[in-house]
Parts: C-alpha cells; structure tokens; sequence
C-alpha cells in the first residue's frame, strides 16, 4: 500500500507533478489481503473472549488510540502542506473521530480511512454473535453465518453491476452504495475465507468452505469492480491459504519481516499523509526517486514512533483502564 499510495495515488493527488518512472499501481491489492487477515485474527480474538465486553475492550483499546493519533497528525499536515483533497471542515473531522463516519457517507479525512469502517461492521456483527451465543461461537454458527453472508454479498453485487461496475464508491447512486455498504457485498466473501482459514488453521485441515468462499470473493469483486482485479484477488486468496496451512513459512519469521508485522497498523494509518506531502516538498529540489525514498524512510519512522507510544503505552494503558471500570461496574450492567 505504501507503494502505491507513494507513486500512482500520488499523482491522482498531484498531476502537475512529476509521475513515477515505474506505475505500482498493484499495491492497491494489499486491501484484500487486509480484509482477509482481518478475518482471521478478528475471528481468533473473538473465539478467545470470555465475555462480549473483552471483545470489545480489546478491539476499542488496540484500534482507536493510534487512530485518534493519526487523525491529528493528518490534519495537521494536510492543513499546513496543504494537501489537495483532504476535507478539513469541522464536522467532517468530528464524524472521523468515530471511525465509522463510512457508515453515514461523510468523507474521510484520510484516504486509508475506508477500511477501517468496513472493519468495524464486521466487529460489530461478530459482537452480536458473541451476545447471541454467549460468547460460545460454534464451527457450525461460523460455518452457517459464512453461508448467508456469501449468498447476500453474491445477491447484492449481481443486483448492483448495471449501477457500480467498475465504478469510483464516491460516485455510485446512494441507494446501491447504502446496500453495498450495508451487506458489504464487495468485501464480505473476504472476511469469510479468513474466518474459514482460522477454522483451517485450528484444524490443521482445510475447510471444504474455504474455496468456494474464495470462488465468491473473485466473482463479487470481478461484477463490482474489473476482472483483472478479480483476477488478483483469486491469486491473492490462494497464497493466502496456502501460508496459513503451512506449518512455518521462513521468509515471514525474517526479523525485518516481523518488525514491519509490528508496526503495519500504525504505517498504514500515518503513510499516505506523510508521503504526499513530503514528496511534493522535496521532488522539485531532489528529484522524484529520492523523494519518494525520503518520505519511505520518515513514514517508517513515524509509524514505529506512533506504535511504541499509541500502540503499545496508551493501548495497554487503555485496555486496563477500560477492564478496571467494568469490572468495578455493577454487576447488573455487566454482560453475562
């Protein structure tokens, strides 16, 4: 995503600028790999909670802090590099506080915003489940959720191709957007083959859902979108359980690896603001190449800056904080 933000988005952004020599536009596929390990851990954290409420402390304390950090630091930047395209009104930014300003269609401050509340449906959704079942979410429940969840988004994008094929999100008529949006029909087959590669991976056995799952997520994305992303996303989903069901894959236990693992959310939170503005500073005084490296290098610090203060300190801070006051709370407030 980097990549990308720092080469082909940027000149979306800047087209008087420079282009990059090489187009990335490829790094864009790094979302539906998101979507997919989002489904996977999100499951995971889930299955480990004791009770609806340490699902939602833990999910609440690891996401927003870093968030709320970088909101500030964007609209900081944005507001003096003067970034294009980034709304900056008050009420704007008040609504991204929340995260889920997608869910009521107001824009987001930052361009990597969008798939955050395309997450926090699915953690809402997983919530439910956990009140439903008391916190005891069966195979056979994911198995069955997976199964509806593949027929609405199939349903959906088949009934929205004339409206929003190949089409921006932002210009799509409000009514097919607040279906897509609601069912998430474009991302919901992504979420459920991560889900099933968990239940694959607990196994240690792929689950026969896995594939057709994954079928659904090409076919969905080919009728929202193009079939040459389509296309991506197949090969993405097939290396995607293939890593899962192995034992060990080498080059992710790689430390340069793993440190980038550590700070992933934090980069993708802070990268593009940083990134076009530095660029658009520097490229007419070193050139394009070296710019884009500069702006690489200060990204990654930013990121692992914004990891050991927001994700580590005030994550673990808030977490605790947030455990203390519910565990002090009257036992007829607490969930069961």
């Amino acid at each position: 995503m980097v990549i990308y933000h720092f080469t082909w988005a940027y000149s979306s952004r800047y087209p008087n600028d420079p282009a990059a020599i090489v187009d990335l536009r490829w790094g864009a596929y790094g979302v539906p790999l998101f979507f997919l390990v989002s489904g996977f851990v999100i499951l995971m954290s889930a299955a480990a909670a004791n009770r609806p409420s340490d699902f939602v402390i833990s999910r609440a304390a690891r996401l927003y802090p870093a968030y709320w950090l970088s909101l500030i630091l964007g609209v900081a930047i944005a507001w003096m590099a003067r970034v294009p395209d980034v709304p900056l009104s008050p009420v704007v930014i008040a609504a991204n506080v929340t995260m889920v300003q997608r869910w009521f269609l107001v824009p987001n401050v930052l361009d990597v915003y969008w798939t955050l509340a395309v997450e926090m449906q699915f953690y809402a959704l997983l919530f439910v489940a956990l009140l439903i079942t008391r916190c005891h979410i069966t195979d056979k429940a994911v198995e069955r959720a997976s199964m509806a969840w593949l027929v609405v988004s199939l349903g959906v994008a088949i009934w929205a191709l004339p409206a929003s094929h190949n089409l921006d999100p932002q210009v799509v008529a409000t009514p097919v957007k607040l279906a897509l949006n609601a069912t998430l029909a474009a991302y919901g087959p992504l979420f459920v083959t991560g889900m099933l590669a968990f239940l694959s991976r607990r196994r240690s056995k792929l689950h026969p859902m896995a594939i057709p799952s994954a079928a659904i997520a090409v076919v969905t994305t080919g009728l929202l979108q193009t079939w040459e992303t389509a296309a991506w996303v197949g090969g993405i989903c097939a290396v995607f359980l293939v890593v899962i069901m192995r034992q060990h894959t080498r080059v992710l236990l790689l430390a340069p690896i793993q440190w980038l693992g550590k700070v992933s959310y934090s980069l993708y939170l802070v990268h593009s603001i940083i990134g076009y503005a530095i660029i658009h500073a520097l490229w007419p005084v070193v050139g394009l190449p070296l710019a884009i490296l500069v702006a690489t290098v200060v990204a990654l610090v930013a990121a692992w800056a914004s990891y050991e203060l927001a994700e580590r300190r005030v994550s673990t801070w808030a977490r605790s904080s947030l455990l203390r006051f519910r565990d002090r709370a009257p036992r007829k407030h607490q969930d069961s």
